[in-house]
């Protein structure tokens, strides 16, 4: 299968998230926004409004429920009930900062790329700053997009958020399950 082209252009404007770390993903009549955390900017309205404003119809959320100890960016506890109260689709599939095997990243990425394929367009992927949601779309493009693991690699470092090391890892070694 010929892998699906997708251009990635910085947000314009961006939507409310933390450093505008926002890149739209354009490509086969899909567009998906890889994120950093949506944020508060006062005064004014709920970043998940601003979202749902914006016109995505569903989210999915890389980070883990134990972030909220993080002072600058904690994870969000209103997040899942704003989302459903703007009519937005949420999910919660964690890829922890934890040393966790090479199967059971595959495991979590399998269902994060899953949930980006089956829901409604637009999509958003988000975590803390961009990295894991990087990640996680980088397993997308290998499970549902025809791309190689050095293809969604690229595309995930030169285009996407992606940085840190084990996440880097992690994607160069994805296998989805047969």
């Amino acid at each position: 299968m010929a892998a699906v082209k997708f251009t990635a252009t910085k947000c314009s404007p961006s939507l409310p998230v933390i450093e505008k770390v926002c890149f739209k993903v354009t490509g086969d009549n899909r567009t998906f926004y890889v994120t950093s955390q949506p944020v508060y900017i006062w005064p004014g309205a709920s970043p998940y409004q601003a979202i749902a404003q914006a016109g995505v119809q569903a989210v999915v959320s890389v980070r883990d429920s134990s972030e909220t100890i993080i002072p600058f960016n904690p994870f969000d506890l209103t997040e899942t009930d704003q989302l459903i109260l703007s009519s937005v689709a949420y999910s919660n599939i964690p890829l922890p900062h934890i040393a966790m095997s090479q199967a059971l990243f595959d495991q979590q990425a399998f269902h994060v790329a899953t949930a980006l394929n089956a829901w409604k367009q637009p999509g958003l992927i988000h975590c803390s700053s961009g990295d894991r949601a990087s990640a996680g779309f980088a397993a997308f493009l290998i499970t549902y997009c025809g791309y190689s693991n050095p293809q969604a690699l690229d595309f995930a470092l030169h285009h996407l958020a992606l940085q840190n090391q084990q996440f880097v890892d992690y994607v160069k070694a994805y296998k989805p399950p047969v």
